[in-house]
């Protein structure tokens, strides 16, 4: 018997068999759609995990006090915390705010300097002189997202006005700020026999002209000042002491800086000074 090829293509339902064949590739497409969203999100996933951490970078400017041990323990801090080439420490022995800003006079100082920077060596002296440097090129050469500073102790035995001393802190953080995208950490001078009457003033004048989100760290409340125990000048820090003071205000830094691996929340720094407003200050004698 003959095939009549015509007859039998004739017979064949063609609307029919797209239809039926259309089912299967439906739920093919749709089975791949699901796989393809499902393998993107853990391809998204998988990226966001391995986003290289954020890099800080830390600039420090302290004046004496941050010249020795204090100023040693910290930048070993911060270095341990930061990487050697993320740290930029200063200190100069005599140096206050307006030291630092470059339309005003080079300050020299004559009695000790601390300078630590990326990819050079440590520059140190206790009777060193040696240039301060000016802020401006040190937020412009460091680029920091930390700025702490160690200032305030050489305005408290000079007949500054409180205007003048608030004017000369709204230059220098304002040129902070202006210079850099960073938060200022101020670390307040320490307790100190022979100006324990006037500290406070100064305490008080450089928490009120700090950005609301900047922190100060009241040192008066982390130490106590005893004539030829703690130093032989009513100013100045032994070895000892220093140390001391340094091992409280770590542990300060440490709760509200950031790190590559975790950031601090604005709620807990302001936990963090409120705890540390609430401890009592030396009395003035």
């Amino acid at each position: 018997m003959k095939l009549n090829i015509r007859d039998q293509l004739k017979r064949i339902d063609w609307a029919q068999l797209r239809r039926a064949s259309a089912v299967p590739g439906a739920i093919l497409f749709g089975a791949a759609f699901v796989l393809a969203s499902v393998f993107g999100k853990e391809v998204s996933r998988k990226f966001a995990v391995q986003k290289p951490p954020v890099v800080e970078k830390v600039l420090y400017v302290g004046d004496s006090l941050s010249v020795g041990t204090f100023g040693e323990l910290v930048s070993n801090y911060l270095v341990n915390n930061y990487r050697r080439e993320n740290v930029a420490f200063y200190a100069s022995c005599g140096s206050s705010p307006e030291s630092w800003l470059s339309d005003e006079p080079v300050f020299e100082t004559k009695c000790g300097y601390r300078e630590l920077v990326p990819f050079q060596q440590l520059i140190y002296g206790e009777r060193m002189r040696h240039r301060t440097p000016k802020i401006e090129r040190l937020l412009r050469d460091q680029k920091p997202t930390i700025v702490i500073v160690q200032q305030g102790t050489n305005w408290m035995d000079r007949p500054l006005p409180d205007e003048k001393i608030g004017t000369i802190l709204d230059r220098f953080t304002g040129t902070i700020h202006r210079n850099a995208n960073c938060k200022i950490v101020w670390i307040g001078p320490p307790d100190s026999a022979r100006f324990r009457r006037v500290q406070g003033r100064i305490c008080t004048l450089i928490k009120q002209h700090q950005h609301a989100r900047d922190p100060v760290i009241d040192s008066r409340r982390l130490t106590r000042y005893v004539n030829g125990k703690t130093g032989g000048d009513g100013v100045h820090y032994r070895s000892e002491a220093a140390t001391e003071w340094a091992q409280r205000v770590i542990p300060i830094l440490d709760s509200i800086l950031p790190k590559p691996t975790r950031k601090v929340a604005d709620a807990d720094v302001e936990r963090t000074i409120r705890l540390l407003d609430s401890l009592p200050v030396p009395d003035a004698d």
